[in-house]
């Protein structure tokens, strides 16, 4: 059979579409210029060379007419098609699992005289033909790690495990995605200086265990440490809490990196600790003070917005006036200290993002706030701000000079301090709007979504001693029940 009868038919038995039918139809016609009048079996590596050109897509629709030429007998072997190189173990191989919906990337190493292979998948929406780029990135990450040997050369202490850790995270920059936040890389890098490399960093990788790591943090609780003035603390309980943090995201990178098979910081049980400090919040007659005296300030609408819906300082700070509609505000970002520069950045958590309904009292205050900005910017010549809390430039508000406002307010109000002589914090502000509202008996599940918390179980561990009254209902209701039917 003449090749260019056998394309013909074989571009007529496809079931595609018909843009690839396009594609295929202008290919062959490619093709037939050389060999249309050619038999099947004479066909040969040269004519199939002039054919295509050296065209990888002419190559292609002639190795499947082919491929299907010698299913159906016509031929014994297809000599278009292109005969793949065979790759080394340690090169590595993608590949598409259908069962996975993934794309696999896979190594085979030799580590001590084993066979080692690494594998990691790729989830996609749906199979390509050519592997994604996370797919080839991730092969390239699988072939550049050393072997587990060859790591723990390099590393043997505790103390190298976490140094070689702190090196490779990847800190994220100003208006940029990817990286964790400088405030947590800081908070990671004062955990292993502090509380891990001085206790246990001399402690080889291999000899960590479970109940080692468990008496190291039974020996941080009850350690002390040295304050700036010579007085000495003890370590307090979200200190213990960081510090297991720290060493068990280290050991994470270590399983993934191959040097440990198992993160045995995952598996301690951390101590009690020392119960949380008590959380200070206003009375509603000092709340309703602080909001009445500071109205028609630079800051009262502020204050009225952090007592009212339990914001974040950054969260508040970071609010637009694209974010209110008039009768809500959504909280999308927060403004935050990022290598001591001011930054717009991501909330805390997924659960921070949320839509909050305002009180009519509070809107009033907003929109008579926004008057205010509008009339200063215009005195300064300045364009109106996005932020709704913003300096009299334009500019965010430094987190840190809040502080000076909110004490200045506080005694203007007439709101004394502490009964230990400590001032108030803005942050007891927050506390301030869940104790109310508790107080209130709003279920926790709606103090939770105000809070911006994680889940309902970070509110109850934070607010557990607003919570005990709730015993009073249950005793209420069963009364109420039965308390009639009780015979004298």
């Amino acid at each position: 059979m003449d090749t260019g009868e056998w394309l013909d038919k074989w571009l007529e038995s496809r079931i595609v579409t018909p843009r690839t039918r396009e594609k295929y139809s202008a290919a062959v016609a490619k093709v037939k210029e050389v060999v249309a009048f050619t038999d099947l079996a004479d066909l040969t590596p040269e004519l199939v060379d002039k054919a295509t050109g050296g065209d990888p897509g002419l190559r292609s629709v002639l190795s499947m007419a082919l491929g299907q030429a010698v299913k159906a007998g016509l031929i014994s072997r297809n000599i278009a098609a292109v005969k793949r190189e065979q790759r080394k173990p340690q090169e590595g191989s993608l590949y598409y699992r259908a069962d996975r919906k993934a794309w696999v990337a896979q190594v085979t190493l030799t580590e001590n005289g084993r066979r080692v292979v690494r594998t990691r998948f790729i989830k996609v929406d749906r199979k390509t033909k050519n592997p994604p780029d996370a797919a080839i990135k991730a092969l390239e990450e699988l072939k550049a790690r050393k072997t587990n040997h060859e790591m723990l050369q390099e590393i043997s202490t505790v103390r190298e495990l976490v140094e070689k850790w702190l090196a490779a995270i990847r800190v994220r920059g100003p208006n940029q995605g990817e990286g964790i936040a400088p405030a947590t890389y800081l908070q990671y890098t004062n955990s292993s200086h502090n509380q891990i490399i001085p206790m246990i960093g001399h402690v080889k990788v291999k000899d960590l265990t479970r109940v080692r790591v468990d008496q190291w943090l039974r020996d941080l609780e009850q350690s002390t440490y040295a304050r700036a003035n010579g007085t000495t603390l003890a370590y307090s309980a979200n200190t213990v809490r960081l510090a297991r943090n720290a060493l068990r995201m280290a050991y994470k990178w270590a399983v993934h990196q191959g040097i440990v098979s198992s993160n045995v910081v995952h598996d301690s049980q951390p101590p009690g600790g020392r119960p949380r400090p008590t959380k200070y919040a206003m009375s509603e007659d000092q709340a309703s003070r602080l909001i009445e005296s500071s109205r028609g300030s630079n800051y009262g609408a502020l204050w009225a917005v952090l007592i009212t819906t339990g914001l974040r300082r950054g969260e508040a700070l970071g609010l637009r006036w694209s974010d209110f509609d008039g009768k809500s505000i959504t909280i999308t970002s927060q403004i935050k200290v990022e290598n001591g520069r001011v930054a717009r950045g991501d909330l805390k958590t997924d659960k921070s993002r949320r839509k909050l309904v305002l009180p009519d009292y509070l809107i009033a205050d907003l929109d008579a706030h926004r008057e205010r900005q509008r009339l200063r910017s215009l005195k300064n010549g300045i364009p109106e701000p996005a932020l709704i809390f913003a300096t009299a430039s334009g500019r965010p508000i430094h987190p840190s000079n809040v502080r000076d406002h909110f004490s200045r307010a506080c005694k203007k109000a007439g709101i004394e301090p502490h009964e230990d002589g400590r001032p108030w914090t803005v942050h007891e502000l927050r506390h301030t709007a869940a104790s109310q509202l508790l107080n209130d008996r709003v279920p926790m599940q709606v103090v939770s979504r105000t809070l911006g918390h994680s889940s309902i179980v970070v509110t109850m561990d934070v607010y557990a001693h607003l919570t005990d009254q709730d015993s009073e209902l249950a005793a209420e209701s069963m009364a109420r029940r039965y308390g009639s039917k009780r015979g004298d």
